[in-house]
């Protein structure tokens, strides 16, 4: 059923709410490295990093919009920034969650 998910995230592609973790691609990405995380399947690492290069574009655009970027963990460029992070190290510490209740 996880994997079955995993598929319909990706075939439904980076969401068009910008790159943030709350409702939007990195934080729909985190599902790729935790399913990485739990199959060990590359495939998943390679989606989570395809997710993340779009997000990075996403992040760019806004920054060019808005004539600034957002600073905040859940709606914001920090968030997004640990999300790059993770895809860089093929974990799946989404924060909070997984930092405070390992």
């Amino acid at each position: 059923m996880l994997l079955a998910a995993g598929e319909t995230i990706w075939k439904a592609g980076p969401l068009t709410k910008g790159a943030n973790l709350c409702h939007g691609t990195g934080g729909n990405g985190y599902a790729f490295l935790k399913l990485y995380r739990r199959s060990g399947d590359l495939v998943w690492l390679e989606r989570a990093r395809a997710f993340a290069m779009h997000g990075i574009e996403q992040v760019a655009a806004e920054r060019e919009h808005y004539g600034h970027g957002r600073y905040s963990l859940w709606t914001g460029d920090i968030g997004f920034a640990i999300y790059l992070w993770d895809c860089l190290q093929g974990a799946a510490a989404f924060p909070t969650l997984d930092v405070f209740y390992p």
